[in-house]
């Protein structure tokens, strides 16, 4: 586990560990080495770079944006902005392998998705990127809109990317998330989500294969 003050421990299991990552204004994270492939997501938007003993990696991330490294390095993490900065870091156990994506990154558009407009109100569920090892989504429902009933084949994450309340129809009971916490699913499962609050929301989730 990390010791860093900066990273905040949400969820560790043999598949994935979600931090919470926050540091003040012009300051910087400890030394910090990543065993995995990894995934950065911005709460609002950042200014930051990524310092190892060679190089500096500027990055500039509007909220909601990802960033996938790879693992294997150390390094420290500098906020170059006048706010606070606020990541979400997903560490994936067996790795990503972001150099051989099936779609997105570097790779061709991913093209599955939904989206709809109706009783139930809007939403959209697309794909950012898909591995070997894990699918990436984003999903935006509107105030009391439903995501309809929709499969997961393993295990899988969600993580906030506001401040949630989620009807789930697996679990028979409301969820509520703070903007960056995750909820783990440990098997497959068919549910629907409906966010029960007065403000669009949106959640990224993650398929582990």
């Amino acid at each position: 586990m990390k010791s860093d003050q900066c990273f905040r421990s949400e969820l560790e299991n043999d598949r994935v560990r979600v931090f919470q990552v926050e540091i003040a204004p012009h300051q910087s994270s400890g030394l910090d080495r990543h065993r995995h492939d990894y995934i950065v997501i911005s709460l609002g938007d950042s200014k930051f770079e990524i310092e190892d003993s060679i190089n500096r990696f500027n990055m500039e991330l509007q909220s909601g944006e990802m960033q996938v490294i790879q693992g294997g390095g150390t390094h420290r993490v500098n906020n170059l902005s006048d706010r606070a900065l606020r990541l979400i870091e997903i560490d994936v156990a067996k790795g990503i392998r972001p150099q051989r994506p099936f779609c997105g990154l570097n790779a061709r558009q991913c093209n599955d998705g939904a989206f709809g407009k109706g009783d139930n109100g809007s939403y959209s569920q697309s794909t950012l990127f898909e591995t070997e090892t894990v699918k990436l989504a984003r999903v935006q429902l509107g105030a009391s809109s439903m995501l309809p009933t929709h499969r997961h084949e393993r295990s899988h994450l969600i993580v906030a990317l506001d401040d949630a309340s989620l009807l789930d129809d697996s679990q028979d009971r409301e969820m509520h998330l703070k903007a960056g916490e995750p909820f783990w699913y440990s098997q497959a499962l068919s549910h629907s989500l409906k966010n029960t609050g007065t403000q669009e929301i949106s959640l990224i989730t993650v398929d582990f294969k």
